[in-house]
């Protein structure tokens, strides 16, 4: 079955070579989508994951640090240290700016400062801060070719880059970190916080505000990435996938009307209709594989390319990726049907035509 079907395949090797990169390139477009996706949700979520807080305590209605507004008194800290069971709370506040670089406006960064005193929502790795510091996530430093040592201004203040962050890329903005002295004076409020980290062994009672436990408040972001712009990459995938099986099926058509006096020598030899229909299933399965295959090389080569042309991509690759070429073989498997009607009106007796 497998060798008639590939020698059906090579009789016209260009339109194989075509079919196979047009489902190779629809494989590493589904690739690059997943990567972005999983990129993006860990982007936006790994900074609360990761920092080893027990409770956050935000103003009512506000349940995340991406998407909503949340204003406290940085002093309901020395409040909340005094409950029973607390062992550490200090402010968290945020600042969206822009910063200027070299004299010229960067994109958006979440600027977070965090008590240098306690390190509570300081970014894993981060080095202890001195006014006028500042920690930058990674990719944002790669996109503005930005060292330790160099200077970039926040509301007409100089910050030192000291240190860079994994991990802090949302892709619409990426991630600063400031002492909270600094980010109080950015945000020209001096006694505001946006929120107050907990770490503490007891639940934490504090009638009038929003009380989120850590898990919750990790899963609340990661139900805002998959409500917000998380859906979109997942529709571009799915219409990725159709458009590779509308490529495969338009091949195993094409190959049944080229291919129609093979299929007629068949069925005068004694082929029944499903010997056809496995033959058929084996040539988009045989393309499938193929383009699955070239779909994997063609996104390892052009993986690096794209990470240096937009350094603030979000790229993770992870093994439920294998996922890609099974879905991929049941969509080829299924495109297989294209091409039933005209192997039912193929006739043995065409065989024998002038």
């Amino acid at each position: 079955m497998v060798p008639l079907a590939r020698r059906l395949l090579f009789r016209n090797r260009g339109g194989f070579v075509v079919s196979v990169a047009g489902v190779a390139a629809t494989v590493s477009l589904l690739l690059f989508l997943f990567a972005v996706h999983a990129g993006v949700k860990d982007g936006s979520t790994r900074y609360v994951r990761t920092a080893q807080v027990d409770v956050w305590i935000a103003q009512k209605g506000s349940d995340n640090i991406l998407k909503s507004s949340s204003f406290l008194p940085a002093s309901l800290a020395e409040r909340v240290k005094r409950l029973d069971g607390v062992e550490a709370a200090s402010p968290l506040v945020r600042v969206i700016s822009k910063a200027e670089i070299r004299g010229r406006l960067s994109s958006t960064l979440f600027i977070f400062g965090f008590d240098p005193q306690t390190r509570l929502g300081a970014p894993v790795g981060a080095p202890a801060l001195r006014r006028g510091e500042i920690v930058l996530d990674e990719s944002f430093a790669r996109k503005y070719a930005l060292r330790a040592g160099d200077t970039i201004t926040l509301q007409r203040r100089p910050f030192r880059v000291v240190g860079f962050s994994e991990g802090t890329n949302a892709l619409v903005s990426q991630f600063g970190f400031v002492r909270f002295d600094d980010g109080a004076e950015i945000l020209g409020l001096p006694d505001t916080a946006s929120f107050i980290l907990v770490r503490t062994k007891k639940p934490v009672v504090l009638p009038g505000f929003a009380v989120y436990e850590a898990d919750d408040f990790i899963r609340y972001h990661e139900e805002e990435m998959e409500n917000g712009v998380l859906p979109v990459f997942t529709a571009a995938a799915a219409f990725g996938a159709a458009v590779g099986g509308f490529i495969v099926a338009l091949m195993l058509y094409g190959s049944a009307l080229e291919r129609r006096d093979d299929y007629a020598t068949l069925k005068a030899i004694g082929a029944g209709q499903r010997y056809l229909l496995r033959l058929v299933v084996a040539q988009a399965l045989l393309v499938t594989v193929a383009g699955c295959l070239a779909g994997a090389l063609l996104t390892a080569v052009i993986t690096p390319l794209l990470q240096q042309l937009v350094p603030t991509l979000a790229l993770r690759y992870s093994p439920s990726f294998a996922l890609v070429l099974p879905a991929a073989l049941l969509i080829g498997a299924l495109a297989a049907s294209a091409p039933l009607r005209v192997l039912r009106r193929i006739y043995p007796g065409e065989v024998f035509r002038a």
